[in-house]
């Protein structure tokens, strides 16, 4: 009979800590979601800025390759014949288009006047290798293509012509290969120093905190 007001004391005791614990946790655990989210929007920030970077670079290397082969294409549909004058006609054909391509892709890279939520950072990044990786097996079949003419030509009235484009589409898609392949990678080793850490600390633990309470 005697330890009863003891344990009572003890557990009104206990229970005051507890409350207290709990009103702690109540006003320090916003502050801590904050903070590891603020750390995490800083991050994808960074990230995007990079991506932007890695892009504009990429478009004026894709136009710096088309600029270089129309006006080498020109000078070569004039000055040659032959095979050799479709071969030099279908690279500036084809890369008027490149051109193109890189020119407002370069804009949009550019532009950085938008405002962009987290989740469209990430739906863009997830759109952008999944484009490249469409582009992949787009170039696979330009190549693949360009194999199909060269192989016509041998049975064809129009033999300089198709041996011309065809000798034009493998160097045109081989070239769109690799640099498809490469910018799906460098975007890649972006996500893993830029990105992917600093998501998976969100979600395994920066935003949130473990305890033990024992009664």
């Amino acid at each position: 009979m005697g330890r009863e007001p003891v344990i009572e004391i003890k557990t009104r005791y206990s229970m005051k800590s507890y409350n207290k614990f709990i009103i702690f946790l109540i006003f320090i655990f916003p502050l801590i979601s904050l903070t590891a989210q603020n750390d995490f929007n800083e991050s994808l920030r960074f990230f995007q800025e990079q991506r932007k970077d890695i892009n504009r670079t990429a478009m004026m290397f894709l136009g710096s390759w088309a600029a270089g082969n129309i006006l080498t294409g020109l000078y070569g549909n004039f000055s040659t014949d032959g095979e050799k004058k479709y071969f030099h006609q279908f690279n500036a054909m084809w890369n008027s288009v490149n051109l193109a391509i890189a020119v407002f892709g370069y804009i949009d890279a550019a532009d950085v006047s938008g405002s962009y939520s987290n989740l469209d950072i990430i739906k863009d990044y997830n759109s952008l290798q999944n484009f490249l990786l469409l582009n992949t097996g787009l170039d696979i079949a330009y190549i693949t293509a360009s194999f199909f003419l060269r192989e016509r030509s041998k049975n064809s009235d129009k033999r300089e012509q198709l041996r011309g484009y065809g000798n034009s589409l493998l160097l045109q898609g081989g070239f769109l290969l690799v640099f498809d392949i490469a910018l799906y990678y460098i975007h890649q080793g972006n996500a893993n120093i830029n990105f992917y850490p600093h998501m998976e600390s969100f979600f395994s633990g920066g935003a949130g905190m473990g305890m033990s309470i024992r009664f």
